[in-house]
């Protein structure tokens, strides 16, 4: 009998023995401090919403929305970047913040729930839909590595105007910017090659020449949006003296200008191989700098140009029923140009 007892405090010692162990092992679970990159930013902890008053927010959550805040208004002012965002940018210039305030919750949900919060959840597009103009009309066009870069640079930026400069957050949010490269990017051809880039074939317009055919086809529309604009009244009074020269048979500055706009489109579009020299685009339109600018241009100017670039692409095949894509690349690559081009009110 006496030893069945002792078998009973045996086994009832080491049933106690377990479960103190068991709680230990709790108490250590629940007392391991959050080391994510959520918790680092201010966490669960609970601090007034300074744009919703009478509201609290997790600081994890209000130090997230502030980066990306700022990181918005970085990337509207970045000219390698606006391409892609003509709908939000034409909203916020018309002051409807509605797709604004939009994205900064998506974003912050996103990078709230990838930086480790619990109590957030992420109900937007994912990353490859987000970015895919097919799928997300919001996206002009798709995203190749060198605005993936940019916006990886303006991100950064956007954190330090929040004071946010330690490495140790820095480069974790540079981490998680670059795993959804994959994503993202979606183009990795150039504008310029998907206009024939450098195959070299003959020159229509020089006997025995060869000529690039992502030159030749920039050449095409830029001539053919030179036409455009010499028959648009809205235009007429800013180019004077071309049309005064082509009047008189004079085609020297018709084909300066085509070579130097020609020149500058294949950079802006990618080329490599080609090089422009001219006047910068601010210089070239303020004619107190360079006299062959009647006037300085406005909005309604800029407009116009715009209007006109898309009719001479339709001249050369290039429609928005064929390719709807490469028309908003290109008509945003030409309204990139408005900050400077812009110059009266």
């Amino acid at each position: 009998m006496k030893s069945r007892i002792n078998l009973i405090y045996g086994l009832l010692a080491i049933v106690l023995f377990t479960a103190s162990c068991n709680d230990d092992d709790d108490m250590e679970n629940q007392m391991e401090p959050d080391t994510s990159l959520y918790a680092t930013l201010g966490g669960t902890t609970m601090v007034d919403d300074p744009n919703n008053p009478g509201t609290q927010i997790e600081q994890g959550r209000l130090n997230l929305r502030a980066v990306v805040d700022s990181s918005i208004f970085v990337i509207a002012a970045d000219s390698r970047l606006t391409p892609y965002f003509q709908v939000l940018l034409s909203e916020v210039g018309s002051n409807d913040l509605t797709g604004f305030a939009a994205l900064s919750e998506s974003l912050t949900d996103f990078f709230a729930v990838a930086t480790g919060s619990e109590n957030t959840s992420y109900t937007g597009l994912n990353m490859m839909d987000a970015h895919d103009p097919a799928k997300n009309d919001r996206m002009a066009f798709a995203a190749d590595d060198a605005a993936m870069d940019a916006f990886i640079e303006d991100v950064v930026k956007g954190a330090e105007l929040n004071g946010v400069t330690d490495p140790t957050i820095i480069t974790p949010i540079g981490d998680l910017l670059e795993s959804l490269r994959s994503s993202v990017v979606q183009r990795t051809e150039t504008l310029y090659d998907r206009l024939g880039g450098t195959a070299m074939v003959e020159d229509p317009a020089n006997s025995d020449e060869m000529i690039e055919q992502g030159r030749l086809t920039l050449r095409g529309v830029v001539d053919s949006t030179i036409f455009v604009i010499a028959s648009d009244t809205r235009l007429q009074p800013y180019f004077e003296v071309l049309l005064a020269e082509v009047g008189e048979g004079d085609l020297t500055g018709f084909a300066a200008l085509s070579s130097n706009l020609t020149d500058f489109f294949s950079v802006a579009a990618g080329s490599t191989t080609q090089s422009y020299n001219g006047l910068n685009m601010a210089d070239a339109h303020d004619p107190t700098v360079n006299n062959r600018m009647a006037q300085a241009a406005d909005d309604d100017a800029m407009d116009a140009f715009i209007e006109d670039a898309v009719v001479g692409l339709s001249q050369n095949g290039v429609t928005i029923e064929n390719n709807r894509a490469l028309v908003n690349e290109i008509g945003a690559l030409v309204n990139s140009l408005r900050g400077v081009i812009v110059q009266a009110d």
